[in-house]
């Protein structure tokens, strides 16, 4: 089996995740090849059964792998999945650029979305995001960062419900695995600062019911968060390239 690195921190399930796909997407495994059973992996890892479930589970709903009653777990052809849907959350473009891509989709849809929030806003949405906030600060010291990344969703997700815009919202609940997906992918690259910080002042001003504050904050998350993936991407192509052949 392929050699795997075994996981010793918390947010397991994120990490046994993230492993799985990387070796998938590389090709460790190739399409109708059976993979390690639950145990194999396990023992590996160093994890549960049920983080290793829960981990191929997910990788399942996106469409990577099947799982056969009593076969076990199978590699899917993928290949096609690029050109149907240049946005599925599995298809690891070089250097993020499925990250970005999304990203980029956000800052444009987002700033418009939140404009549209201001003048709709409720003193129980407002208890909403500090709920939800205080669930991210709670994830975030307990180290449970696929929860964090899910909180995260949650208010974006609720900002699109308080919009009320039919097609705004329609549209988010198509991609809203993509969405999800991907918000765990940068938690995972990039760690919670930048969304934590700018989720407070979003928060803030959304109170104040400042239209173009809460605009400009909006498009200034996204963009920091791109140039902070971009860099990112480009530390890790400088570290291979150095790396010794």
């Amino acid at each position: 089996m392929a050699k795997l690195k075994k996981i010793k921190t918390e947010s397991l399930r994120s990490k046994v995740y993230m492993q799985l796909k990387s070796r998938l997407m590389q090709g460790v495994w190739k399409i109708g090849e059976r993979l390690p059973s639950e145990n194999e992996f396990c023992e590996t890892l160093g994890v549960s059964r049920v983080t290793v479930r829960a981990a191929i589970q997910q990788l399942e709903i996106l469409g990577l792998v099947e799982t056969r009653h009593g076969g076990g777990t199978f590699v899917r052809d993928f290949s096609t999945i690029d050109a149907m849907d240049t946005l599925h959350p599995m298809i690891q473009v070089r250097e993020n650029h499925d990250i970005i891509t999304v990203l980029e989709y956000r800052k444009i849809i987002e700033k418009g979305t939140i404009g549209l929030v201001v003048s709709k806003l409720t003193d129980k949405d407002i208890e909403y995001f500090e709920k939800t906030y205080s669930l991210m600060l709670k994830y975030d010291r307990t180290g449970e960062r696929e929860k964090q990344a899910n909180a995260d969703h949650a208010f974006h997700y609720r900002l699109a419900q308080i919009a009320q815009n039919a097609i705004i919202l329609k549209v988010y609940e198509i991609i809203k695995v993509i969405m999800s997906a991907t918000m765990i992918d940068i938690v995972g690259l990039l760690g919670t600062e930048i969304g934590l910080r700018y989720h407070r002042m979003l928060i803030d001003a959304l109170k104040k019911r400042d239209k173009a504050l809460c605009e400009s904050l909006m498009e200034a998350h996204i963009e920091e968060t791109i140039q902070a993936v971009l860099r990112a991407s480009h530390q890790v192509h400088g570290q291979r390239a150095m790396a010794p052949k």
